[in-house]
């Protein structure tokens, strides 16, 4: 258990519909000490594994809302850095998240390197899935890790994405495209104004496809690195089943935006 005293400390909300139901501080969760467990996890930041204390997601969120978050949609998780994944329920019921506030022996974490070289300190708190167990996690294309993590808000796919869905004469590689683009892309990047707020919005005033050739879009999507050497996107998911099949979806679909231009 951890001893170490804190000051001024960061905090996490849990909220319902935008209405904040808990807050918690470190040392409020550090007195939950039959829910504090430790996990080694295999971080793919750093590709190196790290032995993690913290409380499993499932449990806070039964402390919070007790059964009550089951039944929506998709959970928001909001960092301080503008990243904004959002998980369906379903998933995170069929995985083992841990929101963790230190590593084994004390409090905070040790920066991670990423293959770039790119060093991440970490925030206060951190969203991992238990992946050498449960393997089945790493190819779980809806799952995504989240550190600097300062709210988590049960919310529904209609609310959070009302301006990006794609328009009714949609074909399946098209909506297909979309589900990919939510399950790898909309965490940082916006559509109309739905989405994340770390990287930049891909439709309006100009959708991406009307600025970038469609080769180098492709290759970008794939590996960042390859065409811009100071680009802090990540390639796209290098386990995920089909991907250039997958990324030629999203191109799809980000064409079928320019027909659906909404100001943010």
């Amino acid at each position: 258990i951890f001893t170490q005293n804190i000051l001024a400390e960061p905090t996490l909300s849990l909220s319902d519909n935008q209405k904040i139901n808990k807050t918690f501080t470190i040392n409020e969760l550090l007195q939950l000490k039959n829910a504090m467990i430790t996990l080694p996890i295999d971080n793919t930041t750093d590709s190196k594994i790290h032995r993690y204390q913290g409380v499993l997601l499932s449990t806070l969120l039964d402390q919070v809302f007790n059964q009550q978050w089951r039944y929506y949609d998709a959970i928001k998780f909001i960092a301080e850095d503008g990243y904004h994944p959002i998980i369906p329920v379903a998933n995170i019921l069929a995985h083992k998240g841990l929101i963790a506030i230190g590593e084994e022996s004390h409090l905070g974490f040790s920066p991670l390197t990423r293959q770039s070289g790119e060093v991440i300190a970490p925030g206060s708190f951190y969203l991992m899935w238990e992946n050498i167990i449960d393997a089945s996690a790493n190819k779980d294309n809806w799952l995504s890790g989240a550190w600097q993590l300062s709210r988590i808000e049960l919310t529904n796919f209609a609310q959070e994405y009302p301006h990006s869905s794609p328009p009714h004469s949609a074909d399946s590689k098209i909506n297909q495209g979309f589900i990919a683009f939510q399950q790898h892309c909309i965490k940082c990047h916006t559509i109309n104004g739905d989405g994340g707020k770390e990287g930049p919005e891909l439709n309006y005033p100009m959708n991406v496809t009307e600025y970038w050739r469609e080769d180098v879009l492709v290759k970008f999507i794939a590996d960042p690195q390859s065409v811009r050497y100071s680009s802090k996107m990540l390639a796209f998911y290098r386990d995920t089943d089909n991907r250039t099949e997958i990324i030629d979806s999203v191109i799809a679909y980000l064409k079928s935006m320019k027909n659906k231009k909404i100001a943010p």
